[in-house]
């Protein structure tokens, strides 16, 4: 027996105010709900039974439809409608409960919070899941979070919570099983359910010496950085806006002075570093020829604190207000979108600290841009990573209150995350379904703070990606694999109201969408332009109606082909099965479907060996795609299919953005 230790400082993980999870008696055979392809829903769903139109239904999304049933995973062998139909689930795992205690032991997470219907689901998770012992279920957000050994070290009371012990283990989330050989995919053009910003896919620079900052040059004058503008510019234009938005900002940015209005820099060391009048230029120029709008995160210079001593409070604009008095005095300002102040400095400084901080950078705006229709925007507060449901979430509320206290106009709120995919979950559905998991919490907590800003992933990859050689000995996403993430991700932060995605990063690491050594493009930049090309700002609601289909993830958006048309993404996660998809709830599809392709390549490239999900190469309909020295590359030309109505295939681990013209009466979003 162990005896937990309660602590009761800090933010609270799990929420408060809920009663305890509804049990309902077995229904195998549905007797008291209505059944259709494979599940049961509510009685009150009648006709619209897992069909399009489901959500409309009296019993709702949750009661009616089926892709929502099977993602909830309750087997009526356990419970009564809404259920899933069919064999019972294999018996459940022994796992020993501690109700209303929360577990909190630092540095122990196994996964992050995921959706899980019931204490049971979260117990056989953990039993499922190497490496976790023990596991704690949030009975109001319905989230599971499985944990370490030491997990227990810490916990506290919370009447929502109910923690355990798994007295089995197993292995780590599989791959998606093989789909069905026909899926449908129910669409609903009625009503866009978000919206996109104009340049969503956005891109970051991070003036960190361990991404290459300071060792690549991006002097548009020499060969190497004139090719990056031209492929950078290649993703601007594929824009709504015409422009992309550059984020330049990370952990490197707070360790900059700058050596502008006679500031001189410190001497160069691993927390500080110097920005001149030359790497400054530069980067405009950059901006410039790849038709960008940065947005410039400020240094708190504290690099200098973490050696001299505590965190300053509040910030000391001078230096700031002599980089950019000089930006506006040799006319680079209008390259300015908006600024950023510090980097994940959740650690160091409350919500309320960094709004005060905030203030201070208003100020010295409207005071350098007098014209309030000029003035580049705020955005932030840029909290340190999420990989799941987490409490730093509260920093952000506390941030826009405090702001909102202070009447400093934040334009959009920023966050950092990283999923922590790799070549083992690739094609892992719940790992993918975190991204999805960490937006709901985020725009949530936006929403009630401050409906009037946007949301931002204003620093996002596939890994915190730390400090790897660039010699292409380290390609751990540089590959096709990690594109299954980048589309998905970019998908379902457009579903839950993301008006950018800051992909973390353009070029440095083993995580960028460009080869770090050599900056060819990776799988993830053609991904990117894809989705700019294809997806409209319009967000659609849809529902994977077959059952058994986990492996097929859908999406689409109001089309970039003018009034009537709809764009689909389609992903296949399995690697070995074809399976073809047709689209339902638009009515009948005439005319040509354009679409495109996207495959690996079973042919290995200069940057790696490998092929197939962890090569580098693409094909796109089929026929390879090949960058030049000069940033060309060969044309991304979509395949026009005669009669838009027929089912569209999608490869074993492939992408697929397909675009129908639909009469508006049936997509009304789209008008």
């Amino acid at each position: 027996m162990w005896t937990p230790r309660f602590a009761f400082s800090g933010l609270i993980v799990c929420a408060a105010g809920l009663a305890s999870a509804i049990q309902s008696s077995p229904d195998p055979t549905c007797s008291g709900g209505v059944s259709n392809a494979g599940v049961c829903c509510l009685k009150s769903c009648g006709s619209l039974c897992a069909v399009h139109g489901c959500g409309s239904a009296p019993g709702g999304a949750n009661g009616c439809c089926g892709g929502t049933i099977r993602k909830d995973g309750r087997s009526c062998s356990t419970g009564s409608a809404p259920c899933v139909l069919g064999p019972a689930p294999p018996p459940p795992a022994s796992c020993s409960l501690n109700p209303a205690i929360e577990y909190l032991g630092n540095d122990t997470i196994v996964r992050p919070a995921m959706s899980s219907p019931n204490v049971q689901s979260c117990c056989d998770n953990c039993s499922a899941t190497r490496d976790c012992s023990f596991f704690t279920y949030d009975s109001m957000l319905q989230t599971c979070t499985l944990r370490s050994t030491n997990a227990p070290d810490t916990s506290r009371p919370n009447p929502n919570c109910t923690s355990g012990e798994s007295h089995s283990a197993g292995p780590a989330p599989g791959p998606a099983p093989r789909p069905p050989p026909r899926v449908s995919v129910s669409v609903d053009g009625s009503l866009a359910v978000s919206h996109t910003g104009p340049n969503f896919v956005a891109w970051n620079i991070d003036a960190s010496r361990n991404r290459g900052f300071f060792t690549r040059s991006l002097n548009v004058t020499e060969a190497f950085g004139a090719r990056l503008a031209k492929q950078a510019a290649a993703l601007s234009a594929e824009m709504i806006a015409n422009e992309s938005i550059l984020r330049f900002g990370g952990s490197g940015n707070d360790y900059l002075t700058y050596a502008f209005g006679g500031t001189e820099c410190p001497p160069q060391s691993d927390t500080k570093e110097c920005m001149n009048v030359s790497t400054w230029t530069n980067l405009l120029q950059f901006a410039e020829a790849a038709n960008a709008k940065i947005i410039f995160g400020l240094s708190m210079n504290t690099g200098h604190d973490l050696v001299d001593g505590p965190f300053p409070q509040p910030w000391d604009s001078t230096n700031a207000e002599q980089i950019l008095k000089w930006t506006i005095d040799n006319g680079y300002d209008h390259l300015i979108k908006g600024f950023e102040l510090g980097n994940e400095q959740n650690s160091q400084y409350s919500g309320a600290q960094i709004a005060t901080d905030f203030g201070v950078l208003n100020t010295l705006i409207t005071k350098l841009w007098p014209d309030a229709s000029r003035r580049p925007v705020l955005v932030g507060p840029d909290p340190h990573s999420y990989h799941g449901v987490d409490p730093k979430v509260t920093w952000i509320s506390d941030f826009l209150l405090s702001c909102l206290e202070q009447k400093i106009p934040i334009f959009a709120a920023t966050h950092h995350e990283y999923s922590e995919v790799d070549s083992t979950t690739f094609t892992s559905p719940a790992t993918l379904d975190t991204t999805g998991l960490i937006a709901r919490m985020v725009n949530k907590t936006v929403r009630i703070a401050n409906p009037s800003v946007q949301v931002w992933a204003g620093e996002i990859g596939p890994h915190n990606g730390g400090s790897p050689p660039c010699d292409h000995t380290s390609m751990r996403w540089a590959n096709f694999g990690d594109s299954l993430w980048y589309a998905d991700a970019l998908a379902q932060k457009a579903r839950w109201g993301y008006q950018a995605f800051c992909r973390q990063d353009f070029i440095g690491a083993d995580y960028g969408l460009l080869d770090c050594l050599s900056g060819t493009p990776l799988p993830d930049f053609y991904t990117g332009l894809l989705f700019a090309r294809t997806m409209g700002m319009g967000v659609l609601n849809v529902d994977v109606v077959t059952p058994d289909a986990t492996a097929v993830r859908a999406y689409a958006h109001c089309g970039r082909s003018g009034s009537g048309s709809v764009s689909v993404l389609l992903i296949n996660l399995n690697n070995e099965t074809a399976t073809e998809v047709s689209i339902e709830g638009l009515g009948s599809l005439t005319g040509v479907r354009e679409q495109y392709v996207v495959q690996p390549s079973n042919e290995s490239s200069s940057l790696s060996n490998s092929t197939g999900l962890l090569g580098t190469n693409i094909v796109v309909n089929g026929l390879p795609i090949v960058a030049n020295m000069d940033g060309s590359f060969t044309p991304l030309k979509a395949v026009n299919i005669p009669d838009a109505s027929t089912p569209i295939t999608i490869p074993p681990i492939s992408i697929v953005f397909a675009t129908v013209k639909v009469d508006v009466s049936v997509a009304k979003a789209c008008a």
